[in-house]
């Protein structure tokens, strides 16, 4: 059983950890596409820049009437699937044991809300028409309040790092960027996504650098263990 635990703790943390880094890039290049030819970082004021923050042309869950931009809903639509693997692990990311069975539930459906609305974003932009995912509102409700809930929960055993990384995953949830850096003075604030997805990121390497001090305590570990053994 503890093989299984540690097992779990280092597949779990290394590969979430991964899964949020690619993630976040991938959020952060939709951004770009969205923002970079009309408005530079911290410009917000010129006409083109005003028009592109129409919510017509939103990356992330695209609404009628919708114009793409580049390749950004298919980036983002591929963030999403990224993140919905990443949330798989989150339990034993954060945590480093097997979820009880709330959690687990509410895990899994959030995984599943946020791949309906990555695979359906990722069509939209594939189609260049507005495809809606499979599940509808059920689905993008789960997306939105199911991943930041599993967090804060998770939260509440996470330590160090961990923590760190929970707490950045909170805020860089759409229903947190909803409610403040999401929102402009014109529909869409410039470069949101990117700041979601520097989140992610952050959170990746959170977990990352718990996972490396995990390897580097229980290599210490094992080398006293040696040592005791020799002495013995």
């Amino acid at each position: 059983m503890r093989a299984a635990v540690e097992r779990g703790k280092r597949t779990g943390g290394l590969g979430a950890a991964v899964l949020l880094v690619v993630a976040g890039a991938l959020l952060v290049a939709a951004s770009w596409q969205r923002w970079a030819d009309v408005c530079g970082w911290g410009e917000s004021g010129s006409t083109a820049c005003l028009e592109r923050q129409d919510h017509r042309f939103d990356v992330v869950v695209p609404g009628a009437p919708w114009e793409p931009v580049g390749a950004a809903a298919q980036l983002a639509g591929g963030s999403l699937l990224v993140l919905a693997a990443a949330l798989v692990l989150l339990p034993w990311a954060l945590v480093g044991r097997r979820p009880g069975l709330v959690t687990a539930a509410a895990t899994l459906a959030g995984a599943l809300g946020t791949a309906a609305v990555g695979v359906a974003t990722l069509r939209s932009g594939l189609t260049g028409d507005l495809v809606d995912p499979v599940g509808g509102g059920v689905a993008g409700a789960a997306w939105v309040l199911l991943p930041p809930a599993v967090a804060v929960r998770l939260a509440v055993s996470a330590r160090g790092p961990r923590l760190a990384a929970a707490v950045l995953l909170v805020l860089a949830a759409p229903l947190v960027a909803a409610f403040s850096y999401a929102v402009g003075p014109y529909d869409a604030q410039p470069w949101w996504e990117a700041v979601s997805g520097v989140l992610l990121v952050g959170a990746g390497l959170c977990l990352l650098t718990a996972d490396v001090a995990r390897r580097s305590r229980g290599g210490r570990g094992r080398v006293r263990s040696r040592e005791l053994d020799h002495a013995v």
